[in-house]
């Protein structure tokens, strides 16, 4: 496996590929302007199997995330010209791509400001190396489920939910509300089937975030608030009076038909 500076010169850039590679658990792209963080954690990484690609600069991030294919993406949010903010937004655009942040800051507002732009999970970088790939390795495998269950769709179309105006095809996984497409995360998504497959019925954070990641979530952990709240004014929900999700005050979440509840 060797390292190679980008022959264009487009930012601080590294590809790791070579064809006598072997067999690697996942393609991991780490977006990071500390070149000393990227060389410990590359050479972690790779002792455990991935194959890393290390970009410098967000340009240089966007450009490998079209030239090539990645299960996941590790992205730092504070980076010189384009930060990880405006990388993840860009990003977004045109792929689904796993997204880890990290932040030296760890402050609240950032956490929901990541979460709300679509990352899938979230965390500073004061965190250990092994908490880094237990987070990477579970969203690893949430990834995996959810293109097994692709998979199958493609063998067995599963039935199409419509709910008061909201559509759901779960083959392809898109959402419409009222004829309109709705973009949703990786546990936006899973969260909001969930609801609406136990509509009617009140689900506990904790059992939405197991349904919805396979990621454990310690008791006051309240990410799943921050998804809820982004479902929420993606699907329309006006805070006052929700057309589709309720709370239920220390109980958890409740998906409601709006054609039922018209009087």
């Amino acid at each position: 496996m060797t390292l190679a500076r980008d022959p264009r010169g487009a930012g601080e850039l590294y590809m790791i590929f070579t064809n006598s590679d072997p067999p690697a658990t996942a393609r991991l792209l780490l977006v990071d302007d500390d070149s000393k963080f990227c060389k410990l954690m590359t050479g972690y990484l790779e002792a455990q199997g991935f194959v890393i690609g290390v970009a410098h600069d967000g340009a240089a991030a966007l450009q490998l995330a079209k030239e090539a294919t990645w299960d996941l993406v590790v992205l730092d949010v504070m980076m010189p010209g384009i930060n990880g903010f405006e990388v993840l937004n860009l990003l977004r655009r045109t792929s689904a791509v796993p997204v880890l942040m990290l932040t030296g800051r760890g402050t609240e507002n950032d956490l929901v400001r990541g979460l709300n732009a679509g990352a899938d999970d979230y965390l500073p970088k004061t965190a250990s190396a092994r908490e880094l790939l237990a987070r990477i390795n579970a969203l690893l495998r949430r990834s995996a489920v959810q293109a097994s269950a692709q998979g199958k769709a493609a063998d067995v179309r599963a039935d199409t939910i419509e709910v008061g105006g909201l559509r759901i095809d779960p083959e392809a996984r898109s959402v419409e509300v009222d004829g309109k497409p709705v973009a949703l995360t990786a546990i936006e998504y899973g969260l909001l089937v969930s609801l609406v497959r136990h509509k009617g019925r009140v689900r506990s954070r904790d059992q939405l975030l197991q349904e919805a990641s396979d990621r454990r979530f310690e008791n006051f952990d309240r990410s799943v608030d921050v998804h809820i709240a982004s479902l929420r004014r993606k699907l329309g929900d006006d805070s006052r009076s929700a057309r589709f999700i309720r709370t239920v005050r220390a109980a958890g979440y409740l998906f409601v038909d709006p054609e039922q509840e018209a009087p």
